[in-house]
């Protein structure tokens, strides 16, 4: 590749070729190798990525996009001998709608901040990612489309997602959606470049709806006697409509290497973390019903005033693991399975955990059927790797099988593609074909999603 050409092609833009910040865009939170693209670029505006993308078009060179690189599967790890788009910089609040609850975002724009943004409005954009809030961008999560702790109540991005611009794989600039709630025309491109982890489209301009804040929140913590008692009352809490916006599982493992890192002095029994949203009003009465319900599947509540706040408690929980698991890797996933299936689902971890003597961690939004599982494993031991690759795989085929899907929320960049088939079958064809479409000489994270 002549970077000279590039470079007189994008006089606007930065382009980077020093090794060491070439080796700082490498790899993303996952453990998976990481792979130092050629160049670096940070675009000065959509026209110079529509430039890039006809380059690199031009002389077969892949492109991987990149927001702050907080994702878990590989999404965000560069292509071999590709050039690495990073859009952090792009981080302007474009235009907000006051009347309309609509706002349009540069996808660099970090989730946190944007809500920064929005409360002196008394609006706020629901889809938390949870635990990285403060990192994760506005595109990175419409490429995954992420949800977090408050999915049960708000969904996930597709459900926020109005519009975007987008510069696909041929070159174009796509303008896609409308401001408005409801539309049948055609079919719904955007929620096709929602989850397309960079595959399709690179995007560079988001429009997100909003909505208000709730007036009161009401944050609670239940302890309960066993996992399966803790599982129970979940499906209970939902099938009795209870109107709530919150629902965390961690189990005693968890809470064991929380207590190691923090010293909270919690009971090492699992936990359900929730929150409810609304008018002071209706919280109460809410609040109630909650209660008996868990009382009912023997839950008690926690009193953690004296502690952090339980999400602040729950964003200690990955690295308290890892602390708690020093000089081991951690294999994860993030499953997903109907709400009824999540009994046997976690049971069945349960089982196949204590059969293989395997330590686990299990925590999730198990409001809607997502479950993270951690494995550590002693990655010198060939051994330790392998029963620890076994029983990943047995959890994400018993998920397939229970009617769910091998990712919730993280995606499948590049550490779930060999197992789309398994979930997809034929679909997987089709999909393949929409990608020739957007990007017919496989530019745009070609190793990604699948082969």
């Amino acid at each position: 590749m002549n970077i000279t050409t590039l470079k007189n092609i994008l006089t606007n833009s930065e382009i980077i070729t020093d090794d060491r910040l070439l080796e700082a865009v490498s790899q993303d939170e996952s453990s998976l190798n990481p792979i130092k693209p050629m160049a670096l670029i940070h675009p000065h505006d959509t026209l110079d990525i529509q430039k890039a993308v006809l380059f690199c078009n031009k002389h077969n060179i892949p492109i991987t996009t990149r927001g702050a690189g907080s994702s878990l599967e590989g999404n965000s790890i560069p292509s071999p001998n590709s050039i690495c788009i990073d859009m952090s910089k792009k981080n302007n609040i474009i235009s907000y709608n006051e009347n309309n609850l609509t706002i349009w975002s540069e996808t660099g724009v970090i989730y946190d901040n944007l809500n920064n943004y929005l409360k002196d409005y008394s609006v706020f954009f629901p889809p938390s990612p949870g635990g990285s809030g403060d990192v994760a961008t506005i595109g990175g999560m419409v490429s995954t489309n992420a949800s977090g702790i408050y999915s049960v109540k708000y969904g996930g991005m597709r459900d926020w997602l109005l519009g975007l611009e987008i510069v696909s794989g041929k070159g174009d600039i796509l303008k896609i959606g409308n401001p408005i709630r409801k539309c049948t025309s055609g079919y719904d491109i955007k929620n096709i470049i929602c989850g397309s982890e960079g595959t399709l489209g690179i995007i560079t301009k988001v429009l997100l709806r909003l909505t208000g804040l709730p007036e009161n929140r009401k944050k609670n913590c239940y302890l309960f006697d066993t996992e399966q008692d803790t599982i129970a009352c979940v499906t209970d809490i939902l099938k009795y409509g209870i109107d709530i916006s919150a629902i965390e599982y961690i189990d005693k493992n968890s809470v064991n290497a929380l207590n190691k890192l923090k010293n909270y002095g919690l009971e090492e029994k699992p936990i359900l973390f929730t929150e409810i949203h609304g008018f002071t009003s209706s919280i109460s009465e809410t609040d109630a019903l909650l209660n008996e319900i868990v009382s009912e599947h023997s839950g008690t509540i926690i009193d953690t005033k004296s502690l952090e706040d339980p999400w602040e408690i729950r964003h200690h929980l990955t690295t308290a693991i890892k602390v708690a698991n020093n000089g081991l890797k951690l294999k994860r996933n993030d499953v997903v399975v109907p709400i009824d299936k999540l009994p046997q689902l976690v049971d069945f971890i349960y089982i196949r955990s204590n059969q293989l003597n395997r330590n686990i961690y299990i925590f999730g939004h198990v409001g809607i059927g997502i479950v993270h599982v951690l494995i550590p494993y002693n990655s010198s031991i060939d051994a330790d790797i392998s029963i620890a690759d076994m029983l990943n795989s047995e959890i994400i085929e018993y998920s397939i099988k229970l009617e769910g899907s091998i990712s919730g929320e993280h995606g499948i960049g590049l550490a779930h593609k060999h197992r789309m088939k398994l979930e997809h079958g034929v679909n997987l064809d089709y999909m393949k074909e929409i990608k020739k479409v957007f990007d017919p000489n496989n530019i745009l994270n070609p190793d990604k999603i699948f082969n």
